[in-house]
């Protein structure tokens, strides 16, 4: 992979997402964050702009671009210093968009991905529940084949874009055992509800809810793909779910990067700079090498993503797994670098620790990725004896 991904058509769009950032989004942060959500509106604006969907087919209307185009616009927000609305935006785009780019019938592309992708309409995904969240097989929430409809019953939890979505796509049971599907729910739908979740550590300007499904009739026609291999489904689909985690995660770090050596550089003490003392170069050496790692290894997953799809998992899974974790710890020390300042909303810093939390735990557990990738290890390593014993035996 070229150590430089990024083409002329990339750094264009650079350059407007940045612009857009600066006049749209910027100037509201606070706003938004102390009212705990973020103005519906944005989504249109982004929608007008192209940025929902750069890297969906430009038949739906999207801007025809790799993946690359995504992490365009993945940096851009970061530099915003607004996870929680690009949480959201994430959640609209990137969670149950290409479930109906890639499985929906033509009917479901033009009545929810259309509009979704001009940001007409908000959309979210609805999986984890209050008794199952990475393991998805634990899900209760049915569907009820009813001859020309399905009736739906039970609820989610942590959903984003909850409260304000237009459509969700929500994993329900089907049958037994891995019997699930994935189908859209219209929320003006009758026996639809939802309960706004307050009091979290971070992403304060996101959306977050509790859903509950009290009889729900919904079309059979809003069936996404097979009835019962939902459950595939969305293993595939968390894989661009983990990659965006991995991404958003390395640039927050590097935000956060730049906020302490300039700090480092501006605050004095002892009658010079803090960042001329050894123990803080020394500190600012160290994120800097965790820093170019986690863009090394996330920036390999996409490059993998592009190449392969779904079938880059491993490495997508050790790019969650490493910039969950590791991210986290160089704006810890940013925060730390900052001092008192740090500790208080003024500059950034704090916020930007508070969201990073998230991290090691949305879409997948750190402790779940090395759980996935224990086993493959494991497999390659039976893999390899294996063959040593077939070549002995030859």
């Amino acid at each position: 992979m070229s150590t430089n991904p990024f083409t002329e058509e990339h750094e264009l769009l650079r350059q407007s997402i940045t612009k857009f950032c600066e006049k749209e989004i910027i100037p509201y942060v606070e706003e938004w964050e102390k009212n705990e959500h973020c103005e519906k509106s944005i989504f249109k604006k982004m929608g007008e702009k192209g940025f929902l969907g750069v890297s969906f087919p430009e038949k739906y209307g999207g801007g025809g671009m790799d993946f690359w185009g995504a992490v365009v616009v993945i940096q851009a927000l970061a530099n915003s210093n607004i996870a929680g609305l690009s949480m959201s935006l994430y959640a609209h785009t990137y969670l149950p968009l290409p479930l109906i780019a890639s499985l929906g019938t033509p009917e479901q592309k033009e009545k929810y991905l259309i509009p979704a992708l001009k940001g007409d309409k908000i959309a979210g995904l609805g999986v984890t529940e209050p008794g199952a969240g990475s393991d998805v097989a634990g899900i209760k929430t049915t569907a009820v084949d009813k001859g020309d409809h399905y009736e739906i019953n039970g609820s989610k939890m942590f959903i984003t874009n909850g409260n304000i979505a237009d459509f969700i796509v929500i994993a329900v049971k089907t049958g037994e055992g891995l019997n699930m599907s994935m189908i859209i729910v219209d929320t003006d739908t009758e026996g639809f509800s939802t309960i706004k979740i307050n009091n979290k550590l971070g992403m304060h300007s996101s959306d977050t809810a509790q859903l509950f499904f009290e009889n729900c009739k919904v079309p059979k026609s809003n069936l996404i793909g097979q009835e019962g291999h939902g459950f595939y489904y969305q293993m595939n689909n968390f894989q661009e779910e983990r990659l965006l985690a991995a991404i958003t995660g390395t640039f927050v770090a590097e935000w956060s990067l730049e906020k302490a050596k300039k700090y480092c550089m501006e605050r004095e003490a002892f009658g010079r700079p803090i960042g001329k003392f050894q123990v803080v170069r020394h500190k600012l050496a160290k994120m800097a090498i965790t820093v170019e790692t986690c863009r090394s290894i996330s920036f390999r997953a996409v490059a993998e993503f592009i190449e392969h799809g779904n079938k880059a998992e491993t490495i997508i899974t050790m790019a969650k797994a490493y910039t969950g974790e590791e991210s986290i710890k160089v704006i810890n020390d940013a925060l730390q670098l900052h001092g008192g300042v740090g500790y208080t909303e003024d500059f950034g810093i704090a916020r930007a620790w508070r969201d990073a939390r998230l991290l090691s735990i949305g879409g997948g557990t750190t402790e779940i990725m090395h759980e996935i990738l224990g086993k493959v290890v494991l497999d390659e390593v039976e893999h390899t004896d294996k063959l040593s014993e077939e070549s002995v035996k030859a």
